[in-house]
């Protein structure tokens, strides 16, 4: 196996808000210069480096401030043939044109490739399998690309294994591996991006065991963040490790890749502290470690167990008003190589990959903030019997009596409670800062759709009635509210359906409602049309790859289920006003228009068998099969 750097940190690391760590303050000094605002040029610091068996413990030991260059694992197979043809296949209903996203099914016009009960399938378009192959778990994914085909899963929990086929006769020309638990990827011009989430320490990538790894943000339990890159053509792999805060959205989009992971206790607790440092206890303070957020962690978990400082330390910890807050990383890709290149933090939480979008080099992020309060947890410990009592006699006599002591109290534990939700839009730039805001959108509500048309951004939240939001993004500096919508119920997935139309699934009084709405003017959107169905839910409410439209059909196809697990997918036609022209009975969850048909697929059971259905193009079904 060969071991090379392949990836590098720049010097000019952007508002690394929560790592002041050069040079490190004494343990009763100062804190840290606060986070920068939007405005001050960007700090240029080192990464600190955690030996992952500390961090196990959440210990302050062997934490040094080093340059950031990342150790990496690539692994080079020869390939038996040189790769075919160019062509990809993809998932239904990607966010951004050419970049292909995870699922356990890819469409290429002509073949569908499918993951099913731990083997991957090439069907063809009479639904008969082409090929085969093993897929290295019951629940894989599936790219394609090049004549390459990619499958991964868990091999165990907790651990990742990779098979790269040569197409079409599916013979595999290299395997892969690494710790964590898949929580997205990208395929963008034949380069698979995994990104993964590992438990510390014992973590590996293709055999090679991970010791230590930069620290980006600090989450309870802590976690470490991989970022892998396959190379379909070559059969290589390349991956970095990072600790950080549990991250579960991605987003690419010409050649760059943004990690939003939220930020947890530790990290919320550290910029508290840094903000309230002059208003702790002086005798506190002599005895708190802001070095980093993983020293202060640990010195704060220390001095609680100490009577007296309790709810002096909290309380002056609270009146930092800190919000939740997500941490932003930003990557340059050049192929295999992953070059870290800004890390920003932004107040709030994302709702999807759709509260995410980059609008000419702008990142657009959409959240929602609430105030966050510290507490320490208070027990009452009662005595517990530890058996019968002990009596000593003499001569028959008792003399003494031997009670169990009760058990001593655990310590305090911190923990976090929120109060009312609001919600913001930030405009950043490619370094990370934040060029523009718009804060204060809808407070007591939560975002449950987003969704970037031109430069328009439609934002949906939700308390007890659904207001659409129409957010203006032509001055970044100055984003602003173009106009909004109330209805009834509220939409979990936007979709485009042509000039001045957008598409809404969601629910409504324990149903489903699909809405047209006409935002042709921005400032007045309006809902011109809905179809309401009871006593159904839709995997498009948490999936969107459940949702497919076709333009040239002008057909939406939204997959639904009863209550009870029957399903269905309707079929709605999208023009002045919504039609429905078909419900299929079929349990399916992905649908693909085909140049002559229309391609339904669903996964069913325990073990993740997989059922096709083929249709014409006028809903008549024409084939239908079962992969298991």
């Amino acid at each position: 196996m060969k071991r090379e750097i392949a990836t590098a940190v720049a010097a000019s690391l952007a508002l690394l808000l929560l790592l002041n760590i050069s040079p490190p303050p004494p343990q009763n000094t100062a804190p840290p210069a606060p986070p920068q605002n939007a405005t001050s040029a960007p700090q240029s610091p080192a990464l600190p480096v955690v030996k992952l068996s500390e961090l196990e413990r959440l210990s302050p030991t062997y934490l040094y401030s080093v340059p950031a260059v990342l150790a990496t694992t690539t692994a080079a197979v020869p390939l038996s043939a040189p790769a075919g043809t160019a062509r990809a296949a993809a998932a239904a209903n990607l966010q951004v044109a050419g970049v292909d996203e995870e699922d356990y099914v890819k469409f290429d016009g002509e073949n569908l490739y499918v993951a099913a009960a731990g083997w991957v399938y090439v069907v063809g378009p009479d639904l008969a399998v082409k090929a085969s192959g093993s897929c290295p778990a019951y629940d894989c994914v599936v790219f394609v690309w090049g004549g390459r085909l990619l499958t991964y899963g868990m091999e165990k929990f907790g651990f990742v294994k990779a098979y790269l086929y040569r197409l079409p006769d599916m013979a595999k020309v290299a395997e892969f591996n690494f710790s964590g638990v898949p929580i997205a990827a990208r395929m963008a011009g034949g380069y698979v991006y995994i990104v993964a989430a590992a438990t510390p320490p014992d973590v590996v990538i293709n055999g090679a065991r991970v010791d230590e790894a930069p620290l980006l943000s600090l989450d309870s339990p802590p976690a470490v963040l991989i970022v892998a890159a396959v190379d379909m053509e070559r059969g290589r792999l390349n991956a970095s490790a990072f600790v950080s805060g549990h991250a579960f959205r991605i987003y690419l989009k010409d050649g760059r890749l943004y990690i939003a992971a939220a930020q947890g206790i530790p990290q919320l607790l550290y910029k508290a502290a840094v903000k309230a440092w002059d208003r702790l206890p002086p005798d506190a303070k002599a005895k708190l470690n802001l070095t980093n957020p993983l020293t202060l962690y640990k010195s704060l978990q220390d001095l609680l167990r100490l009577r007296g400082y309790a709810d002096d330390v909290i309380e002056a910890l609270n009146s930092a008003k800190v919000t939740t807050a997500t941490g932003i990383y930003i990557f340059d890709l050049d192929g295999l190589n992953i070059r870290l290149k800004a890390a920003a933090e932004v107040p709030g939480r994302l709702l999807d990959q759709f509260a995410i979008e980059e609008l000419d080099g702008h990142l657009i992020v959409a959240t929602t903030a609430a105030p966050v309060k510290f507490q320490t947890t208070r027990y009452v410990i009662q005595p517990l019997p530890r058996g019968e009592a002990v009596v000593i006699s003499q001569d028959g006599q008792p003399v003494t009596t031997i009670r169990p002591p009760p058990p001593p109290p655990p310590p305090p534990a911190i923990y976090a409670t929120e109060g009312e939700p609001s919600n913001s839009v930030y405009v950043l730039t490619p370094d990370g800062r934040i060029a523009g805001a718009l804060e204060g959108l809808a407070p007591g509500e939560r975002i449950y759709a987003a969704r970037l048309i031109e430069k328009t951004l439609y934002l949906v939240t939700f308390r007890q009635i659904d207001p659409l939001f129409a957010i203006d993004l032509t001055n970044p500096a100055a984003p602003k509210v173009h106009g909004h919508l109330k209805t009834p119920g509220f939409s979990e997935y936007l979709h485009p359906v042509g000039q001045g139309k957008l598409l809404g699934v969601g629910a409504y009084e324990r149903g489903l409602k699909i809405a047209l709405f006409d935002v042709s003017n921005p400032t007045q959107p309006r809902e011109v049309s809905n179809i309401t169905a009871t006593g159904l839910h839709s995997p498009v409410f948490y999936d969107h790859h459940a949702f497919a439209y076709s333009p040239e059909l002008r057909l939406a196809m939204v997959p639904a289920a009863s209550w009870y697990g029957a399903g269905y997918v309707l079929a709605v036609e999208v023009r002045d006003k919504l039609a429905l022209r078909a419900v299929v009975n079929a349990t399916a969850d992905r649908a693909f228009f085909g140049q002559d048909a229309i391609y339904l697929v669903g996964r069913f059971g325990p073990a993740s068998d997989v059922e096709i259905w083929k249709y014409t193009t006028d809903l008549r079904q024409a084939a239908a099969a079962r992969l298991s």
